[in-house]
């Protein structure tokens, strides 16, 4: 110890000037890299601690961005005008209730699922269906098989219930009329996907935990390295932030009262500060390396090796690690709603505008085609044929044109759209009339007609072709067996029931039914269909009734004078 300040005193001004520098240069570098490395140690664990709570409000902003989504529709499905006038309306019956059911609820329940690939199912619970359709319309008494009934509190809002055993999730709401209850909507979800946010965080390092307002436990993600277990009583203190050995964010959903966990090892944190420290270390010793070559070169230039050696502490780097997560699912799912909405609006708008120019259409053709006729015209040539069979002695022919002058007077109607059922009645002989001559007599044809109905009134042509499909689909399909034709007019329930029948081959009633969708070359079933439809309503449809080898029964109800006056739409759907 005593030669060292010999040596020093024997050194070189050059290698002390050098040695002075190097220790007047570690010394300051050591104690900042101490001081620096607490700080960004708390920094760091600072830094993670944002990261992680970043982290978390995405996860969670993403779910209560589909939670959101869900209680909209479950919102929009509850107030639907098709759903309350389903769940008010008790009196249908079972034919009216399964067109209803198929052709407006299902539809409605099941064309979220394509643009939502979270929905397993929407079913709605209601005291007016008495059966089972599919697995959209269910009694409301069957509920309470469900696994959810048990959780389900009394509150019309809605309410988020978790089954982790069945993977599912289901969003619900009960329908109440005057405090009793009525219908409950149901949604389910797919458990995995609406939790996928929160997996998606969840690595080695995390785990991630959500939990109810009960702090009942909804998910639970971890990993092995962690050593945390679902029920165990470490979980509980993490929560809880009572465990110095884990850091633990929390947030609480913002659509439903849900309580989000993230939380992280110390160790981990502690891994990164003692990696940040081997850095510190290398670049101390760098420094070090740096500061012996600057204080050989200091002896010459002290100056410069000063200056040079102040840049050089300057230009020490720190940085922290920032894992972005950008996730643009948020502004992705509004504007989906806000598109399916507008597409199925514009879709049903099209639909309902297609639908009424077709029918339109079809009444401009028909009027059109009336006319073209010239009645004097027609009248004046009908009454010269007349004469001139009579002064020919041919009485045949002389029915015949009276037949068609009388068929022609009834159909002009004068242009009037509506004609008494008397009208009709004449307007339908004169046509059989005409038949008969035609087919050798070859058919009979039978009527019966309440007397009380022949002052009611009807749209113009909307027996005859019913009449006519009868005698060329069927009677004219007939090879053996006498051929009847059979009409009826009689008064029901404050209308007329027309039925046409004829005893023809038959047909499959699934083939029948097509028939009123059927779009044939003339002035088929459809089209009388589609008039009933647009004058009476959507509900007045033509029924059609047929067996193969038993004849063909076509159907219609017409509402009385009253019932038209009253603009009530009063077709039965027996």
């Amino acid at each position: 110890m005593k030669k060292i300040p010999r040596i020093f005193k024997d050194m070189k001004y050059r290698y002390k000037l050098t040695l002075l520098l190097v220790v007047s240069s570690i010394v300051p570098v050591i104690l900042l890299a101490g001081y620096n490395h607490r700080h960004m140690g708390r920094v760091l664990e600072e830094s993670e601690l944002e990261d992680m709570t970043s982290i978390l409000e995405q996860a969670k902003d993403s779910i209560d961005s589909q939670v959101e989504v869900y209680s909209n529709l479950i919102n929009y499905l509850t107030y639907s005008p098709d759903i309350e006038e389903l769940i008010e309306d008790t009196g249908l019956d079972t034919y009216a209730a399964y067109e209803r059911y198929t052709q407006v609820i299902d539809p409605l329940l099941t064309v979220p699922k394509s643009y939502h690939p979270a929905i397993r199912q929407i079913q709605l619970y209601a005291d007016s269906i008495e059966v089972r359709h599919a697995y959209t319309l269910i009694p409301l008494a069957e509920f309470y098989l469900e696994w959810w009934s048990a959780l389900l509190e009394d509150s019309v809002q809605v309410q988020w219930l978790v089954n982790r055993e069945k993977g599912e999730l289901a969003a619900i709401r009960r329908i109440e009329r005057n405090h009793e209850l009525q219908a409950i909507l149901c949604i389910t979800l797919d458990y995995d996907e609406i939790f996928q946010p929160v997996k998606n965080v969840v690595t080695n390092q995390t785990g991630a935990v959500v939990t109810d307002s009960q702090q009942q436990l909804l998910f639970f993600g971890s990993s092995a390295e962690n050593g945390v277990e679902e029920s165990g009583d470490t979980l509980t203190r993490i929560l809880e932030k009572q465990d110095d050995r884990y850091a633990c964010v929390s947030t609480v959903g913002r659509e439903v009262d849900w309580n989000y966990y993230l939380y992280m090892p110390q160790d981990v944190i502690a891994s990164a500060i003692s990696q940040m420290l081997v850095g510190e270390m290398i670049l101390i010793f760098v420094c070090m390396v740096l500061v012996v070559v600057l204080g050989a070169l200091s002896s010459k230039l002290i100056t410069r090796d000063v200056e040079q050696l102040t840049r050089n502490m300057e230009q020490v780097n720190h940085g922290s690690r920032v894992v972005t997560v950008n996730s643009d699912s948020k502004d992705e799912i509004g504007v989906l709603i806000r598109t399916f909405r507008n597409m199925m609006d514009e879709i049903n708008r099209l639909i309902h505008e297609v639908y009424e120019n077709r029918i339109s259409r079809k009444e401009l053709e028909l009027k059109a085609l009336t006319a073209q006729i010239n009645p004097h015209f027609l009248y004046n040539s009908l009454s010269v044929i007349n004469w001139m069979a009579i002064r020919s002695k041919q009485m045949e022919i002389s029915r015949v044109t009276l037949a068609l002058s009388r068929f022609y007077r009834t159909a002009l109607s004068k242009g009037q759209d509506l004609v008494t059922v008397e009208s009709c009645i004449e307007n339908i002989e004169a046509y059989l009339q005409i038949q008969l001559v035609m087919h050798d007599n070859d058919f009979r044809v039978e009527w019966d007609v309440d007397e009380q109905v022949k002052g009611e009134i009807l749209p113009k042509l909307i027996v005859q072709p019913i009449v006519e499909n009868a005698l060329e689909h069927g009677l004219d399909e007939k090879e053996e067996g006498e051929k009847i034709l059979h009409l009826s007019f009689r008064a029901e329930k404050d209308g007329i029931r027309i039925r046409v029948e004829d005893n023809g081959p038959g047909m499959e009633q699934e083939t029948a039914e097509r028939l009123v969708s059927y779009q044939a070359k003339g002035y088929g079933l459809k089209n009388v269909n589609d008039r009933l439809r647009l004058v009476y309503g959507e509900e007045c449809n033509l029924k059609i009734f047929s067996e193969l080898g038993k004849g063909t029964r076509v159907e219609m109800y017409i509402p009385g004078k009253q019932k038209q006056q009253e603009g009530q739409q009063v077709c039965d759907t027996e």
